[in-house]
């Protein structure tokens, strides 16, 4: 058994394992949630016989973005409930930092390159 293949079996197994414990630690969140009859948005601490327990129930809010459009102007725009934020298009950068070194040379102090996480996905071959 080479190296990279123990490495892959392995990988698998911690996958399986951590999505195991993250499905029992919803269902312990929903218990604790339960237990408190905390269903508030919010957040509130409860004493536990030792344990201080932080409940945080979020509401989760979406935009369906086309009806957005269709309302916002009936909405005085100081009371919009959206933040419009600039966000950096990668492929943009790559295509200038390949193909435009005048522009590259202006915009390339402004920018911060660091490495992500890495991104592995093994799957068992079926024979």
């Amino acid at each position: 058994m080479n190296t990279l293949h123990a490495l892959a079996a392995e990988y698998a197994a911690a996958k399986e394992a951590e999505a195991q414990w993250a499905t029992r630690r919803r269902e312990l969140a929903a218990a604790i949630q339960a237990a408190t009859g905390h269903d508030s948005e919010g957040q509130k601490t409860y004493d536990a016989e030792g344990w201080k327990v932080a409940v945080r129930a979020p509401l989760i809010r979406s935009m369906d973005w086309d009806q957005w459009e269709a309302v916002k102007e009936r909405i005085p725009e100081t009371l919009w409930p959206v933040v419009y934020r600039p966000t950096v298009d990668s492929k943009g950068v790559e295509w200038i930092a390949n193909n435009d070194p005048q522009t590259w040379a202006v915009l390339a102090p402004c920018l911060t390159t660091k490495p992500g996480a890495v991104q592995v996905t093994v799957t068992p071959v079926e024979e």
